[in-house]
């Protein structure tokens, strides 16, 4: 293999990502967390926090799955 070298860009440089990421927090502080940073930081270092809505879906389909049969029964008889 030949001596091929990679070469550094600038975005991949530890202060540049450092200064982004401060840039970035600061402004969802200022927009979401009324500048709040120490709220802010958690929030974005919390992750995505997806809930599941395996049981309200479940709710939801038998909810339906009971009321059509009588709505057509109700609309047939009528």
């Amino acid at each position: 293999m030949l001596g091929v070298q990679v070469e550094p860009c600038a975005f991949a440089s530890g202060s540049t990502m450092e200064n982004m990421m401060k840039e970035m927090a600061e402004l969802f502080a200022a927009r979401f967390e009324r500048g709040d940073k120490k709220k802010a930081l958690e929030r974005l270092r919390a992750g995505s926090r997806q809930k599941s809505h395996h049981f309200s879906t479940f709710r939801s389909g038998l909810a339906i799955g009971l009321a059509v049969p009588a709505l057509v029964s109700g609309i047939y008889q009528s």
